[in-house]
């Protein structure tokens, strides 16, 4: 007996199949359908063909100019459905299924044909609607290279869903049960094969995908099969088998399997239609349908399908309102080759691509987040639009530039995610396509002025297009990971990439560093350590050395804290390790005056504050701290003057802005100190 799970299942009973309608049954609904809902005649057909009792689905729709249809509710309108039963050889799965989304081969990382099978043909593009009709018309339509397109398209996923949600156990015994969403849908060749138009699955690709498995159909040849007298003969087999006692356990399978419970969509009502610019179209009412369906168990599509979904809503949502232009919208989904990118003057360069993404989600211009807004809203109600969600959407296109393992690459999407910092979401900064050596010069004349004008926390906006197109690199590379938790881990620092990133670029060796990234991810080889004066760092035996995680979090930590000690002799090791014991004083410094501070008495009260401590102590402490700072200002303002754009000496105002910085806290301290006497 079949078993699910490890548990039996009870095999539903078989019954004869009715017979396949006659094609005047069959217009007649065709037209009823034209007339009550507004199809075209192809989408009406379709309908009208896969239904396996169309005088019943007839009589349902009642008055066409008051037609009865289920209403479903979605973000931005209602849906019309009707439940009925088709037949499973007359529809198809969608070959686009989103549980595929991930581990797609995208034009931009792998050119189609120039790889494995998996990238043999571009994937399949976003549903849209037929050209000439409403946006509101409750139909579709994909365009295919060619019938090999969709038959590629349909295996692969076919694979896919067999290998990782297999239902064909349970409906092997019992049939489809639950009703698979379709819309009619039209194939248009780009060869000079005619349209094909024919139910597809919005939602229950898996089951349907299990049927087609357990009939011995091959979903891609659906849309092309016209043989009405064949299935007819293939029915009387069926029924005569049934009848005579001789249908076998595979035989009794394909009769349960032949029908399917579907809601065939038919009709869609938008909210806002003469009060909005921009109503809701039908496509996008279909996906938020689809995408409510999946938030919850039996088997949710996982958070990278979620993303690569919401990314491209978002991206339809951009260029629906003209945000960007049909063009970016095909190169920031990858569905552009290189060539192709070059040719529309766009970037080869997944590195440049990527910032290019990342500003377009990221940037605060009100109208790009009230559409990216009503993008994710048609498909989510409990997502939060902050940071981190804008953040996974472009880490969701950006990584459509490279070919990899999926494990590796889902270990990518959880780092890279991380990667991008508060200052990216801010205005002021836009890419600029500039050569890497010219960003780095700007970026380091950028940090020079900010170091002069006392090291504000934004050096600029050059620093800031330098870290966003180097996070890439660092990240596929291996060479900068995530916090991986704290299990078994003995990783230190807990920054987040972002935050790495973040200090390198308020460095001049760190934007080195980030420049150095691009160029030897460029030039396909390891990324090498390089030092302030951006030349690459060579060990005892005059080999290069390469960055990794551990070296990038000890090099550039956070203000403030101590660098990772150097092993060698040199008059710059000894410099750095005395600056680097210097930090972690100063930090067991504050960590000793914290815990002074929470040291309880009898009473329970902080005893510092019942008993004081002695002056003298104080004293000398604040006059060595008072002592410290003075210097602190002295090596901050030959740091400003070494580092900034005039290396002679600093400007003549901030140097008397420093001394009088000096005077103040000295004249501080001693009316505390008389005051404290």
């Amino acid at each position: 007996m079949p078993r699910l799970n490890d548990t039996p299942v009870l095999p539903r009973p078989v019954e004869a199949l009715p017979e396949y309608a006659h094609a005047a049954a069959r217009k007649t609904l065709g037209d009823k359908l034209v007339e009550a809902f507004g199809l075209s005649r192809g989408a009406a057909m379709a309908i009208a063909d896969g239904v396996v009792d169309p005088a019943a689905v007839r009589k349902s729709i009642g008055e066409p100019s008051d037609p009865n249809a289920e209403h479903i509710a979605v973000p931005g309108g209602v849906l019309l459905g009707i439940r009925t039963t088709v037949w499973a050889r007359k529809a198809v799965p969608d070959a686009r299924n989103p549980r595929t989304l991930p581990a797609r081969k995208h034009p931009f990382a792998v050119d189609p044909g120039a790889g494995k099978e998996d990238s043999k043909f571009r994937p399949l593009p976003e549903p849209r609607t037929p050209k000439g009709a409403s946006p509101t018309t409750a139909e579709l339509a994909v365009e295919i290279e060619n019938r090999h397109h969709l038959t590629w398209a349909a295996e692969q996923a076919k694979a896919y869903v067999l290998a990782n949600n297999d239902w064909s156990d349970s409906i092997r015994a019992q049939g489809v049960m639950e009703a698979v969403w379709l819309v009619a849908t039209t194939y248009r060749h780009a060869d000079d094969t005619e349209p094909v138009t024919v139910l597809t699955t919005a939602e229950g690709s898996s089951r349907l995908t299990a049927a087609h498995a357990i009939l011995g159909v091959r979903s891609a040849d659906v849309p092309y099969d016209e043989g009405d007298a064949k299935f007819r003969a293939h029915i009387r087999r069926l029924n005569d088998t049934l009848q005579s006692g001789a249908a076998d356990g595979d035989d009794q399978a394909v009769l349960r399997c032949e029908r399917v419970p579907a809601l065939v969509i038919v009709g869609f009502e938008p909210y806002g239609v003469g009060t909005s610019d921009f109503p809701t179209g039908f496509p996008t009412a279909l996906k938020s349908l689809v995408a409510l369906r999946h938030v919850d168990p039996p088997t949710p599509w996982g958070e990278g399908p979620e993303n690569e979904s919401l990314a491209d809503e978002v991206l339809d949502e951009l260029e629906r309102r003209r945000l960007i232009t049909s063009t970016q919208a095909a190169y920031y989904a990858g569905s552009l080759t290189k060539g192709e990118a070059r040719a529309a003057h766009l970037s080869d360069d997944p590195a440049r691509r990527a910032v290019e993404i990342v500003r377009s989600l990221t940037n605060p211009d009100p109208h790009v987040r009230e559409a990216i807004r009503v993008a994710v809203t048609s498909q989510s109600t409990r997502k939060n639009i902050g940071q981190g969600l804008l953040n996974a959407l472009a880490t969701a296109l950006i990584l459509r530039a490279v070919a990899d393992d999926p494990g590796r690459l889902d270990q990518a999407r959880r780092y890279l995610r991380k990667a991008f910092g508060k200052a990216v979401h801010a205005g002021g900064w836009a890419p600029t396509g500039r050569h890497t050596d010219k960003l780095v010069s700007d970026a380091l004349d950028e940090l020079r002025a900010a170091t002069v004008a006392g090291g504000a926390e934004e050096p600029g906006p050059s620093t800031l297009e330098l870290a966003v197109r180097s996070a890439l690199p660092l990240v596929i590379d291996g060479r900068l990971s995530g916090d991986r938790g704290t299990a078994n881990n003995l990783q230190p620092d807990r920054r987040l990439p972002g935050e790495v990133i973040e200090a390198m670029r308020q460095t001049p060796q760190g934007v080195q560093q980030l420049g150095q990234a691009l160029r030897d991810h460029a030039a396909g080889r390891a990324i090498r350590m390089v030092d302030e004066a951006g030349d690459v760092v060579v060990d005892e035996e005059g080999g290069e050395r390469i960055v990794n995680d551990i070296y990038l979090r000890g090099e550039f930590p956070p203000p403030g804290k101590s660098k990772a000690h150097r092993s060698g002799d040199t008059p710059a090791d000894r410099f750095h390790n005395a600056t680097a014991a210097l930090a972690t004083a100063m930090d067991g410094v504050a960590a000793a005056f914290e815990a002074l501070g929470k040291v309880a008495g009898d009473d329970g009260r902080p005893s510092v504050e019942v008993k004081g401590l002695d002056s003298r102590d104080c004293k000398a402490w604040r006059d060595l701290i008072a002592q410290m700072d003075e210097e602190f200002v002295v090596w901050s303002r030959t740091f400003r003057r070494v580092h900034g754009v005039d290396t002679a000496r600093p400007a003549p105002a901030m140097a008397e802005a420093e001394d009088a910085e000096a005077d103040d806290l000295a004249d501080d301290d001693e009316e505390v100190l008389h005051a404290a006497e």
